[in-house]
């Protein structure tokens, strides 16, 4: 009689739900939509890349921009972010300045605040959660929403739920967002070499 070896199988599984476990936090999907804005004016957004958790990059250049929350797209499904960079520039045919930026963001802050965030409503879901990214001249900042809009969700914050003082309204007001990162791009009144607006 054949008899069956599931010592293999049985680790094989073992290890895989390990694996997953280890890693969920890190890599589970945050956000479905992205926003992309502006704080002082007219802007274009060429191309601004957020790296996530997972090593993959998501587009925020929605092109021409004026006003917060801004224009909207579906992204997928992006989780933690970890790093940013892009070109924008301020106006709108002929730019008055171009900004560039190339930085980390604290993934850990990143995921405690997003986390944070996720938690904080009584009964409220995530599923019209945002990454936002607006710019303000060389200044560049990554927000995350939940979307919960006090005119018509309910909103209430769990007691205790922000210990920490993350969550802050909308510049808009009509919502809570925190800050993932904040951030000061180089500025030039000609477009840098290898950017989107080169036209070398």
């Amino acid at each position: 009689m054949k008899t069956v070896n599931w010592s293999w199988p049985f680790i094989a599984i073992v290890l895989f739900s390990l694996a997953g476990c280890s890693s969920f936090g890190e890599t589970k999907t945050i956000a479905r939509i992205g926003n992309a804005g502006s704080l002082d004016g007219r802007y274009i957004l060429k191309r601004i890349f957020i790296q996530d958790a997972r090593g993959a990059w998501v587009n925020f250049g929605y092109g021409a921009v004026n006003g917060y929350s801004g224009a909207s797209s579906d992204i997928g499904a992006i989780s933690y972010p970890q790093y940013i960079e892009g070109f924008w520039s301020k106006g709108w045919d002929k730019s008055e300045r171009y900004f560039k930026i190339s930085a980390p963001i604290d993934l850990e802050l990143a995921k405690q605040k997003i986390d944070t965030l996720r938690d904080y409503y009584v009964d409220f879901h995530d599923f019209i959660a945002a990454l936002i990214v607006t710019v303000d001249g060389p200044r560049i900042r990554v927000f995350y929403t939940m979307n919960c809009f006090y005119e018509y969700d309910e909103c209430t914050p769990r007691k205790s739920a922000d210990p920490n003082g993350w969550v802050v309204p909308s510049s808009h007001g009509l919502n809570d967002v925190v800050l993932l990162f904040d951030g000061i791009g180089e500025s030039s009144d000609t477009p840098f070499p290898g950017s989107p607006y080169d036209k070398k």
